[in-house]
């Protein structure tokens, strides 16, 4: 089943749509992918289409990649042949005779073909891999090296030598044979990661691990089937556990994530080599696995408290820390009030003018372009589910592109005189300024950012504090705090993650909860402009902290090993000091 211009079309479609997407792709582990012979390439399924057409344009070696589909689809008419020349290989799920299920992946294996699979069984967005795989990608591999092995009668344990039953394994399930004698597949594990899978201009990765021979269960498969097919699934999610960043609960990786985007504020700043391991390290950090101990449990609520807030805000945190840059050293002892009305001003200014001095050089793109952004934008109200955001904004925006830049290929034509020469010359004018718009988006898009952050802020400070009923609170409990003060305290104490009160005498349990209180009502009149910094300024300070004490020697030196920025330790050291 050879690949046909369809399969060439299509992925060059998709190279140059998950290159626009993805500001940086980056493939690691090459040399672990054979350049020939046949390959099982199995990957994670947490972005829907876009996982597939990573595999299919950057594969190592160029290789072209076959994908299981249903048989059902492959009636005669168009749909067959197009599915065909793609290089979709049918796959009918209702026998039960494997042998005939994968009777034309195994034709496309004694070829020296690849074909992937996506052993999740479907797109999910989790904090880590499914619990269990799916043993499809086993139950291939295993049967077809009984296939070019030769069949033994069930329950007959017998030596498997290579070249069994040689000449046998060439047949086809047309009939025919391949010319050489067929190899033993090779099965290649591949970890996808995205520093923000569903956001524009993020980065992705690619990694490979040691691939996986299947001859160790190739005997045991002989003898029971079921136990070596369950034997050589675990391998695999052992192998695929190793190159994905897993957590145990959304807010350990929500937390690492946050951790991740303060000490890396410039995304373009990561080692994508090491992201993995970076992810990873920090999902370990705050795992509910790890040893405990009120300082990481402090600093994972800030994080996470800091990271909803700027959900609900629609910022980011290295936009937010371009517009309005924190303190250089945040000293725990001492109070860094939220940003000035003049200072955020200032900051305005700057960004306004650092966007405007560029922006001559970005009209044109930028206003050929509008409405592929707007219309991304908008494809994210078509589907709920995260995994299927990037996949709807690259799908729709590829449309209208084709539409933008065909229209622009007629117009530099008609303008060319519409002579061959000039349909030449068009296509290169067409092709240059989608290369310009590439060049500059990042740093025109960031910009953009900043200023909208900068904005955001400024009408933030400027705003009147939100009203609350935080006072009315205080009144309908005054009572209570009369009479139960030791079990209100222990209350709020709970609540705020605090100390117990044990060794106060109600006088000063009473005066502790008024407090309590009265912080709690300026942070309830917060505006959401003032919430974040006020979090981002804390989040900061407890991340400076935490990773600066002695405890976290090891970790800090692999983190800031590969470019992480913590906030300096001096300031905190002299805070200690003076208190």
């Amino acid at each position: 089943m050879p690949f046909g211009p369809t399969h060439s079309s299509l992925r060059s479609l998709a190279q140059y749509a998950t290159q626009s997407f993805f500001s940086r792709i980056h493939i690691d582990g090459e040399e672990h992918v054979p350049q020939e012979g046949p390959v099982i390439a199995l990957a994670n399924h947490h972005n829907s289409a876009v996982d597939p057409a990573m595999l299919s344009c950057f594969f190592p070696h160029n290789r072209k990649l076959h994908y299981w589909a249903k048989s059902t689809l492959f009636k005669p008419g168009l749909a067959r042949t197009i599915l065909l020349d793609a290089g979709n290989i049918p796959v009918d799920r209702r026998t039960k005779d494997n042998q005939k299920l994968f009777a034309s992946t195994f034709d496309m294996l004694k070829h020296g073909e690849c074909i992937a699979v996506f052993p999740e069984g479907g797109s999910y967005t989790m904090p880590g891999l499914l619990p269990t795989l799916k043993d499809g990608a086993s139950w291939a591999a295993l049967e077809y090296s009984v296939n070019i092995r030769g069949a033994r009668a069930a329950g007959e344990p017998e030596e498997v030598s290579e070249g069994s039953a040689k000449g046998k394994g060439r047949e086809l399930s047309s009939g025919g044979e391949v010319k050489e004698e067929p190899k033993d597949v090779t099965i290649c594990v591949a970890g996808i990661n995205f520093t923000d899978k569903t956001k524009y201009r993020s980065s992705a990765i690619m990694q490979f691990g040691p691939s996986i021979s299947v001859t160790p269960y190739v005997d045991e498969f002989y003898i029971d089937p079921k136990s070596a097919v369950k034997k050589l699934t675990k391998a695999i999610t052992e192998a695929l556990i190793k190159l994905t960043i897993n957590a145990g609960d959304w807010d350990s990786l929500k937390a690492a994530t946050m951790a991740r985007k303060m000490l890396w504020v410039d995304e373009r700043t990561i080692p994508l080599a090491h992201f993995r391991d970076i992810g990873q390290s920090l999902v370990d950090l705050f795992s509910p696995s790890s040893a405990p101990s009120p300082e990481k449990a402090s600093l994972q609520h800030l994080l996470l408290a800091y990271s909803a807030s700027l959900e609900q805000t629609g910022l980011t945190h290295s936009a937010l820390a371009a517009g309005v840059p924190l303190p250089p050293t945040l000293d725990p002892a001492v109070p860094h009030p939220l940003p000035t009305r003049a200072k955020v001003l200032g900051s305005l200014m700057w960004s306004t003018a650092r966007s405007l001095g560029t922006l001559p050089f970005f009209i044109v793109p930028l206003l050929v372009h509008l409405p592929i952004y707007l219309v991304g934008k908008w494809s994210l109200r078509l589907s709920a589910l995260e995994e299927d955001k990037a996949q709807n904004k690259i799908a729709i925006s590829l449309i209208l592109a084709l539409f933008t830049y065909f229209a622009l290929f007629l117009t530099a034509w008609a303008l060319l005189f519409l002579t061959p020469l000039g349909a030449v010359g068009a296509f290169a004018i067409v092709w240059l300024f989608a290369v310009y718009h590439n060049t500059l988006i990042d740093d025109n898009y960031n910009k953009f950012k900043t200023l909208r952050a900068s904005w955001l802020v400024l009408l933030g400070i400027w705003a009147p504090h939100a009203k609350s009923e935080a006072v009315s609170a205080i009144n309908r409990r005054h009572d209570e705090l009369r009479n139960s003060a030791g079990e209100v305290v222990d209350k709020i104490s709970l609540a705020l993650g605090r100390q117990g009160s044990e060794d106060l005498d109600g006088g000063e349990k009473e005066e502790k909860v008024r407090r309590e209180l009265i912080a709690l009502e300026e942070q309830e009149g917060e505006n959401a402009i003032r919430k974040v910094l006020r979090l981002r300024g804390e989040a900061s300070k407890a991340l400076g902290e935490f990773f600066n004490a002695e405890g976290q020697k090891e970790l800090r030196g692999k983190l800031v090993g590969w470019g992480a920025k913590i906030p300096s330790a001096t300031g905190l050291k002299a805070g200690k000091k003076e208190q």
